[in-house]
């Protein structure tokens, strides 16, 4: 057997672990993530994977429609009866919620915000271009405003123990 790259196994192991993740997942997940994935990292596809569940179990929180219905069960019309009302309450919610299945508390900021919606956005996109569903309500929700970081710059003494370190070449990792 040949050896294999280091990005060639992460590959095979995030490919894996995908589809661990979509055990957890409607089953029509599977298509959304067979059709992205010409077009998407490994690293990004497990992303969405994670941001999805957490999605699939707010509405199965809150939806009486899907309130008693397995995962494994629900259907992908479901996505043609969910509002960008709906969408804006879900972004209100993943700012700070539990993991239903650890009871973990989460706090997400605007960047962690914006990635989890942009997941849903790209999740309706795939179906609504497919003709498989006729709303896209996502395509409604705007995105939160990302505020810039401040730009934080070393002093000179800072700058001399730097160079210092690097020509030393000790206490590097």
């Amino acid at each position: 057997m040949a050896q294999r790259t280091y990005h060639e196994q992460q590959d095979i192991e995030n490919t894996l672990k995908l589809r661990r993740l979509c055990a957890s997942l409607p089953p029509f997940a599977k298509d959304f993530f067979r059709g992205i994935e010409p077009v998407t990292e490994s690293l990004t596809r497990i992303a969405y994977a994670y941001d999805l569940i957490v999605f699939f179990d707010y509405m199965k929180k809150t939806n009486p429609i899907l309130k008693n219905t397995p995962v494994s069960e629900i259907r992908l019309d479901i996505l043609d009866q969910i509002t960008a009302t709906d969408l804006e309450e879900y972004m209100e919610y993943i700012k700070y919620y539990q993991n239903s299945s650890s009871g973990e508390e989460r706090v997400n900021h605007d960047s962690s915000v914006k990635r989890k919606i942009s997941t849903l956005k790209t999740f309706y996109n795939y179906f609504f271009k497919k003709q498989l569903i006729r709303t896209n309500p996502a395509s409604l929700v705007s995105l939160p405003k990302l505020h810039d970081k401040e730009i934080i710059r070393l002093d000179a003494d800072e700058v001399a123990l730097l160079l210092d370190q690097v020509e030393e070449g000790t206490g590097l990792t």
